[in-house]
């Protein structure tokens, strides 16, 4: 599913800066106010938008930013993943080939670090492990890139699948909703309508 100019426009002036309002995003982007909230709002329930957030840097916190390289064998790659994604310290982390897990951790002191190295290694699945304290942040940019004609994958709203080639679309409520067959579009709209006899 490719995304229109307007929210290509929205997406790279949020990562600028998550903090415009929508009366200065459609001043920027030339489109009205309401505009901005409805494509906002799509793009929050298509899961492309995740969050707003303040960049802070840890090393002004004297905070210790770490990478691990965790392997595991492949059938315990996923587990591994969710496993070490769940401790309060790391700050995100991706499956890479070779069931390898990397991820960045944030600690708030340097003695922190080697009883949340015993933390990982105890992580059931866990075959070897390697961590590499930075010593100086070189960059840190956003991590999508928003050029124009990029392409979204949206989930289905009813069945959770990513819909491959062109989503079903249609409105309720105003709103725009995504399915990837008729017969979640038939699911969704009876579900759609008990929820709103139920809400009368």
């Amino acid at each position: 599913m490719e995304l229109d100019k307007t929210d290509v426009e929205i997406l790279r002036a949020l990562q600028e800066d998550a903090r415009l309002s929508y009366r200065a995003l459609a001043r920027r982007i030339r489109v009205s106010a309401p505009t901005i909230s409805s494509r906002v709002s799509n793009l929050i329930h298509l899961g492309i938008i995740t969050g707003f957030h303040a960049a802070v840097e840890p090393e002004r916190l004297k905070q210790v930013r770490v990478v691990l390289i965790a392997r595991s064998s492949p059938a315990n790659a996923d587990t591994v993943g969710t496993a070490i994604a769940k401790l309060p310290e790391v700050r995100w982390t991706v499956k890479s080939a070779g069931s390898r897990i990397v991820a960045e951790a944030v600690l708030r002191r340097a003695d922190a670090l080697r009883p949340f190295l015993r933390k990982v290694q105890g992580i059931p699945g866990v075959l070897s492990m390697e961590s590499h304290v930075a010593s100086k942040a070189l960059k840190d940019a956003p991590r999508a890139v928003i050029v124009d004609g990029v392409s979204a994958t949206p989930n289905c709203f009813e069945c959770g699948q990513a819909i491959e080639g062109v989503p079903i679309r249609i409105r309720l409520g105003g709103r725009l909703h995504y399915l990837c067959c008729t017969s979640c579009e038939r699911l969704y709209r009876e579900r759609y309508e008990k929820i709103k006899a139920a809400s009368k």
